[in-house]
């Protein structure tokens, strides 16, 4: 019997033995008040999308919403808001550039590439403007996969200015109205100046994972390609330990993501909003698990985007494998780059880097 606990019934859930208490960990804390203060923008736009007759325009907006969402969890320089702001400002610009850029492959890995290595030198000094910086280059990576003119730039553009700007608007007022669900709750660490050698390895394996990724899926013609140098810049940590735990963390929330989405779809068929309440449950999972497992938020964030997508474009299975196979390979790069290229001193980012993204 437990001497500070003589009653079975009080004790607490650390005293549970470690095989009962895994879920229970996966799943803490639970922000569900910003989950309530970031969701009702994402089935507000899915809605009047599917009912004005523009359900890809709508599934592309609802995703730039569901990005800047996450920055409603940070302050930016003692700013409120400031994270939304800037990341819907870049994914703007990205977007534009990235869907002409991809039409020539050769200068997009080039430019995905050196964004990479950018973003992952402000890993090591700024926690919250390397957030807004990755926001912009993962949406670069994806307007890069949908290329096309100045008119597909424009238009993914405004998709995701609209998007954003609701995202933004729907968050600003339900915090007013309800003061204590508006309270940033992701802290950025206070981070020394880095090694010079850690910086220097860790940004050129950023560029080689996340070039690399984008060549192997553009020479095997992956679909969604855009998933792998996403998840290589992601998993990519300064030390070779930290990349392959978070790279196992990603991989099997993937895997976990993909499983739900897929076994959702075969349930529910092609029932647009029984779809739309899923993508907007798993959304909202995402945002209130921004600080539990990695694996947890990776698997949310994979449900939701594969159920935003299919509502967009349909068949969800073929979106959920072509995730998976993309994963593998961006994982599976950056732990073989990480084994390449020494890494330097213990990863810098905090727990606070849940990307939210992606």
């Amino acid at each position: 019997m437990d001497r500070l606990h003589p009653n079975p019934a009080t004790r607490p859930p650390a005293a549970l033995p470690r095989r009962l208490r895994l879920g229970h960990h996966h799943l803490r804390p639970f922000h569900w008040r910003e989950a309530a203060l970031c969701v009702p923008a994402l089935p507000l736009i899915l809605i009047v999308g599917q009912w004005l007759g523009y359900p890809v325009q709508a599934a592309t907006a609802a995703g730039a919403a569901f990005a800047v969402g996450f920055g409603a969890a940070r302050e930016m320089r003692g700013r409120r808001w400031a994270a939304m702001a800037w990341a819907m400002a870049g994914m703007v610009v990205a977007a534009f550039a990235g869907t002409l850029l991809g039409q020539e492959s050769g200068v997009f890995v080039l430019a995905a590439a050196a964004a990479a290595a950018g973003c992952a030198a402000l890993a090591l000094y700024d926690e919250d403007i390397w957030w807004v910086v990755l926001q912009v280059v993962i949406i670069f990576f994806v307007a890069g996969y949908f290329h096309g003119g100045i008119d597909a730039a424009g238009e993914r553009s405004a998709m995701i200015l609209l998007g954003g700007t609701i995202e933004i608007a729907s968050v600003v007022a339900l915090a007013r109205l309800f003061p204590r669900s508006g309270a940033p709750f992701l802290a950025p660490a206070i981070l020394p100046p880095p090694q010079r050698g850690t910086l220097l390895r860790h940004v050129l394996r950023a560029a080689l994972c996340v070039g690399g990724s984008l060549v192997v899926i553009q020479r095997l013609g992956l679909a969604n390609g855009y998933w792998a140098p996403m998840t290589a810049l992601i998993v990519l940590k300064p030390r070779l330990r930290d990349t392959r735990a978070r790279g196992l963390a990603r991989i099997g929330g993937t895997l976990g993501g993909c499983l739900i989405a897929t076994l959702f779809a075969a349930a529910f068929n092609s029932q647009s909003w029984i779809f739309l309440a899923g993508a907007t449950l798993a959304a909202g999972s995402a945002f209130a698990l921004q600080k539990a497992h990695y694996a947890g938020l990776t698997a949310s964030i994979t449900a939701t985007i594969v159920l935003l997508i299919s509502l967009g474009t349909g068949d969800a299975v073929a979106n959920a494998e072509h995730r998976i196979a993309a994963t593998l390979i961006g994982g599976g790069l950056a732990v073989f780059v990480a084994l390449v290229i020494p890494g330097g001193r213990a990863s810098r980012v905090s727990e606070a880097d849940s990307v939210g993204v992606s």
